[in-house]
């Protein structure tokens, strides 16, 4: 059969989806659109609309809205404008029953919602810590430990009397924190906002404390003052700044009743004698950033945001309008840092070239999905599956899956297993009937993202096949089409993967498996190391590590790599991610069984017992990485996503001989974040010849008045220091490591010791 034509194959295939109800057209993305049909089937299910304890029932879902008049149609169709980002963008509570007419309104330009994140080391090991962390305290330069910078944590499970997130005085270092959770007599206000450090004090912990444990390691790692001077983050000065995520939650009553109360304030009063419900998003993320940085403004700080929450990448997912928003917040001081995720060791995407067949391994769990996307003027293809104890290969027409469904309607095909054999372990003892438990194929479409349509095969065995092994079997194509096949990741319980290394090969790590929202373009996306494999714990007992099969000074095998799935080279930095001591939170409860084991420190600090402990994955790498930049935005607050970028490009080592270079790669991006270094670029000290881009190691700075002390110095060593023009100001010798400073005006010097390297005071 000839192929026909890419102009006769547009306009065919755009009939059949328009004429099978894929609407084409839509002004929402996939994911929204998906979730309206569900709304739509559940109606005609129902006869009529929904009702439940003899009330009508409105369903509403948290989008985001680009339109042309503001809120004026948004309201007319009974929304609820929720908050307004500017150039015609909002988030908005829309009600599901109105989205098809609101689909229609020549106002209305865009409508996106997409699945909620979650944490990104939810699945990882958590791990004991090291006798020394990565840096500690030892390696921030000593002039800059982020005074005056905001350091935003949004997340789960917050301790607020942890040590290391008070002043000496036992007070609180945050000064904002929102808990959508909380309880709130005001209904313009989802939940409740601590403004002060008193309120946040006295609150104690966020809403779910004793169910997580998050964001405590995660901000202790960003800018915690560690526990008796031990485990310090990264930016121990910065005051602290954030809020409770519902990251990957269906909205429980407690939730909901806030969002009632706000929406009852705002809605026509007919609808208050309704039931009200709501679909939780990835929208709220955003509208929380908005308002940490509305608060950053009204301080006068600048403020570094870390995100250590993402969600897998999905053909059906769309964020454009959710990266327009967002770019808009970005800029001077205003910094987002995400983590990369944790796929790296899942090779969950694989790429078919054009002109070359594909025949693929694919390893499975017992139930199964993956996707796959093709250009929207070629979707016409054959796919075949077979799978062991399969007897025949299952074959499908994509051009009949396009031409039998509509958007998100199941086209489903039946394969059969093979008779019984002595070979096999049979689930059942009587013989097995194929012909009873076929092997199933479900396909439906996703929907389109760009020029791209999106197709999800889900793949149902039949009892013979244990649901304790993973299934092997190939995925065959033999067409001239270009393709693009996703899996899905182990922690959905679904796992599909087009390898069996999985977590196995050093460096880790598969292409392609990039989380969202680390693959914006202004987002600072931080990959993870693997710096050290081993620690003891406060009983003295050696303790290894799971090895994932990486090793020290390499890339995590589970940190995740680029490209994204628009084709930009991610992540922009690493940091180290494995085995990161720091804060745990003494609410948490689920674990206090095991604390022991897993505790490397613990103290008795304000009447209680506090402890640290350590956790893997790119959470931990990114809020490392945020604390960085919080040290270099006191030095200077102005900076940009873009000027951050440049100071990583400059100053950066890439791990491995084979990045040498100065290219980005979709490994390490442009290489381990160098703190000092990015200073010393920042302050326009590099080009100094006779200073060190490194500190020196085993040594110590303090200054008491105008006398420097240097611990740890062995021998004779010269000592010079430079003002920040490049100017010598001292020239001397020590031997004992007291240096008597000159009457020097306030400010930031830089000391170079002999050859061994270079550090910053503050005088």
């Amino acid at each position: 059969m000839k192929r026909l034509s890419s102009t006769i194959l547009v306009a065919f295939f755009t009939l059949s989806l328009l004429a099978q109800g894929w609407n084409t057209n839509s002004k929402m993305s996939p994911w929204l659109l998906n979730k309206y049909e569900q709304q739509q089937a559940a109606v005609r299910e129902n006869g009529g609309p929904l009702r439940s304890q003899g009330l009508s029932v409105v369903n509403y879902i948290l989008a985001l809205v680009e339109s042309t008049d503001g809120d004026a149609t948004i309201k007319q169709k009974g929304g609820v404008v929720w908050q307004d980002f500017g150039n015609g963008f909002c988030a908005a509570f829309l009600p599901m029953d109105s989205l098809g007419v609101l689909d229609q309104c020549a106002s209305i330009l865009r409508m996106e919602a997409n699945e909620p994140c979650r944490p990104l080391n939810e699945h990882s090991s958590k791990i004991l810590g090291v006798d020394k962390v990565w840096a500690g305290e030892d390696q921030l330069p000593q002039a800059f430990r982020g005074e005056g910078v905001l350091a935003g944590v949004m997340d789960v499970g917050f301790d607020f009397t942890h040590p290391a997130f008070r002043h000496d005085d036992g007070t609180s270092r945050f000064v904002w924190f929102w808990d959508p959770f909380e309880e709130n007599d005001n209904p313009e206000e989802v939940g409740k906002i601590y403004n002060s450090p008193d309120e946040v004090l006295a609150a104690e912990h966020s809403s779910d404390a004793e169910k997580k444990d998050h964001g405590s390691h995660v901000m202790g790692s960003m800018a915690g003052r560690g526990l008796d001077g031990r485990y310090v983050g990264m930016a121990p000065e910065a005051d602290l700044i954030g809020g409770h995520v519902p990251l990957g939650v269906t909205l429980d009553d407690a939730f909901m009743k806030h969002f009632e109360k706000f929406l009852a304030s705002h809605i026509k009063e007919d609808l208050l004698n309704q039931l009200l419900t709501l679909k939780y998003s990835d929208v709220f993320d955003i509208v929380m950033l908005n308002e940490i940085f509305k608060k950053a403004d009204e301080l006068g700080k600048p403020c570094v945001v870390n995100w250590s929450f993402g969600i897998h990448p999905d053909f059906s997912s769309d964020h454009s309008a959710y990266e327009t928003v967002l770019n808009t917040m970005l800029g001077p001081g205003r910094i987002v840092v995400a983590s990369a995720g944790n796929e790296g060791g899942n090779m969950t995407y694989v790429k078919k070239e054009a002109g070359q067949p594909m025949e693929q391994d694919i390893y499975c769990n017992y139930l199964y999905d993956f996707q796959i996307r093709s250009k929207m003027d070629d979707p016409f293809f054959k796919i075949g599956l077979t799978f062991e104890y399969l007897e025949d290969t299952i074959f499908i027409d994509m051009h009949d899956v396009v031409a039998q469904t509509a958007f998100n309607k199941v086209y489903t095909i039946e394969g059969y297993g093979v008779p019984k054999s002595e070979n096999y372990d049979y689930i059942y003892e009587e013989e097995y009937d194929p012909l009873l438990f076929p092997f199933t194929v479900e396909v439906k479409t996703t929907g389109y993202v760009g020029d791209k349509a999106g197709f999800m095969f889900h793949l149902t065995p039949p009892p013979i096949y244990p649901r304790t092994e993973t299934i092997k079997g190939k995925i065959l194509i033999d067409t001239p089409v270009e393709l693009d096949l996703m899996g899905s990741p182990e922690d959905t319980g679904t796992g599909v993967f087009f390898s069996d290394d999985n977590r196995r090969n050093s460096r880790g790590c598969h292409l392609g498996t990039i989380s969202f929202p680390g693959g914006l373009e202004r987002i600072i996306t931080v990959g993870a190391m693997h710096q050290c494999s081993s620690f003891t714990n406060i009983f003295g007992n050696p303790t290894t590590t799971f090895n994932y099969g990486s090793e020290e000074g390499h890339l995590a095998s589970f940190s995740s790599c680029g490209p994204t799935l628009d084709g930009r080279v991610k992540p922009d930095v690493v940091a180290p991610g494995h085995n990161i001591l720091s804060v745990f939170n003494s609410f948490y409860s689920s674990l206090l069984r095991d604390i022991e084991d897993m505790t490397v420190y613990r103290t008795n600090v304000f009447d209680k017992e506090y402890a640290m402990w350590a956790m893997s994955g790119t959470s931990m790498s990114s809020p490392i990485t945020a604390g960085v930049i919080a040290l270099w935005l006191q030095a200077n607050p102005n900076l940009t996503p873009e000027d951050i970028k440049g100071v990583i490009q400059r100053t950066s080592h890439q791990p491995e001989p084979e990045f040498s270079g100065p290219d980005k790669n979709n490994y390490y991006g442009w290489g381990e974040i160098d703190a000092y270094a990015g200073l010393l670029d920042i302050l326009g000290l590099t080009g100094i010849e006779e200073i060190s881009k490194h500190q020196p190691a085993g040594m110590k700075f303090r200054l008491e008045g105008h006398t420097l002390h240097i611990d740890g110095l062995d021998g004779v060593a010269s000592v010079t220091v430079f003002d920040l023009n490049g100017r010598p100001v001292l020239r001397t010798e020590t031997t004992d490591g007291i240096i008597l400073l000159p009457e020097l005006a306030a400010g930031v010097y830089a000391v170079q010791v002999g050859k061994q390297g270079s550090t910053l005071i503050r005088l």
